[in-house]
């Protein structure tokens, strides 16, 4: 099965959008903010909504940018300070 340290929003985003986003750029274009906000209020309130709704079906890109605003504040980074000297 999935590995159990992934985050469930970084899981449901990903998948989301392996399935219904890839498009030039899913990772470059940001979505509309008011639809990352919805959809991050409801990781936090429901855990796992229901991406396949109309909002988040028209907008794929408000899926990919509330990933890539996840990894950028994690406290420790993807890339984590502990292996920072060997990345560079």
């Amino acid at each position: 099965g999935p590995c159990p340290a992934v985050p469930q929003v970084l899981r449901s985003c990903t998948e989301f959008v392996e399935q219904h986003g890839v498009v030039d750029g899913i990772y470059r274009l940001s979505g509309v903010s008011s639809n990352i906000q919805r959809l991050r209020q409801e990781f936090e309130s429901q855990h796992v909504p229901e991406l396949s709704r109309a909002v988040y079906l028209q907008d794929v890109h408000c899926v990919s940018s509330l990933c890539k605003a996840y990894c950028r504040e994690l406290p420790n980074p993807l890339l984590t300070y502990q292996l920072y000297d060997k990345f560079a």
